[in-house]
């Protein structure tokens, strides 16, 4: 039976500054102690960004903004605008070209970090690996417990490796971003701009998913007493995944059969006991899977496959009857 990653949805990233009302920003510098005083110049390229229509106008405006005024008043609220109008942009070609365009027009120091979420999930969206992995690594370097970046890592690292197309640097960065981002959620490190609500629900979504992807890579990196670590830490806070489940079957079947290949080469009887106590465990994730499969017509071939296993384990286990059987997989169904 091969694992495979759940369908899940893709966290959505929130960037850092909410966007800015220039045009209050540029009317509020009518009024004492608002901070430095913005120079008619600047006053008019705010104005014209705000009265810009579309991303390219915009863009442009910035553009001009950011080269006359490289030490602008208001370059921040400016950045971050276009930084977000990019965040919205749905086509990822689209939003990698005008990321890379806002690099060039936005490099002092901490401006191109404003974007850079967007441009990693656009390169990670595009398969674009080695691109995102080096945007990761800068971004993570002033931001290391941005612990969304860790789960794009995770999990751009596990699909590849499911597919048998992941570079070692993608597993590599994918194990050590998913250690990361469960370390960061266990200690409840929300980021600052993600709302409380919105936090719970994130956490919640993937930290189990987080444990889950690193086994993956682990397993498949020969990693194999980690791995089974990592997945019985998942299963700890989902007991329902199907992927899950079946790759805690595999777990539990391969320590079985070297147990019990072990046993038949030197027919300890402590050796039958742990063979039997093994069977057990890989029984209950099965009877688990069976359960969980129910009612999904596209799992129908996969619980018919796990049905079969178990009914082969459980009847040896229960002098050839499977009485009792049917209980087992009712108590693991959803209510």
């Amino acid at each position: 039976m091969e694992s495979k990653l759940a369908p899940v949805f893709r966290g959505m990233l929130v960037c850092a500054l909410a966007l800015i009302c220039l045009s209050a920003v540029a009317a509020a510098q009518d009024k004492k102690d608002q901070g430095p005083a913005l120079s008619g110049d600047e006053r008019s390229a705010l104005e014209k960004l705000v009265k810009a229509q579309g991303l390219e106008a915009k863009t442009k405006a910035a553009a001009e903004y950011a080269k006359k005024f490289p030490k602008g008043v208001k370059r921040s609220e400016v950045a971050g605008t276009i930084a977000n109008e990019i965040y919205k942009i749905q086509d990822n070609a689209q939003k990698i070209k005008a990321a890379e365009e806002f690099s060039k027009m936005f490099n002092q120091p901490g401006e191109p970090d404003l974007v850079r979420p967007s441009l990693i999930e656009a390169y990670f969206a595009t398969n674009k690996f080695d691109q995102a992995l080096d945007e990761s690594a800068k971004y993570l370097e002033k931001n290391p417990d941005d612990v969304t970046i860790h789960v794009q890592v995770t999990w751009a690292g596990a699909t590849q490796t499911q597919r048998q197309a992941a570079s070692p640097k993608l597993m590599k960065a994918a194990i050590e971003s998913a250690a990361k981002g469960a370390e960061l959620m266990g200690a409840d490190k929300k980021p600052d701009w993600m709302a409380d609500d919105r936090w719970k629900e994130y956490k919640n979504s993937w930290l189990w998913r987080l444990y889950y992807a690193r086994a993956v890579v682990l397993i498949a990196n020969g990693q194999k007493a980690e791995a089974k670590d990592s997945a019985e830490q998942a299963f700890g806070l989902e007991q329902g995944d199907v992927g899950l489940l079946l790759m805690l079957v595999n777990i539990a079947n391969d320590e079985y059969q070297t147990i019990a290949q072990k046993y038949q080469t030197e027919k300890k009887a402590e050796l039958m006991d742990k063979a039997l106590e093994k069977m057990d465990e890989v029984i209950d994730y099965l009877a688990r899977g069976v359960a969980a499969c129910e009612g999904n017509a596209q799992l129908k071939q996969t619980q018919d496959q796990l049905l079969d296993n178990l009914k082969q384990y459980y009847s040896f286990r229960n002098n050839g009857k499977t009485d009792g059987l049917t209980g087992l997989i009712e108590k693991y169904k959803k209510k």
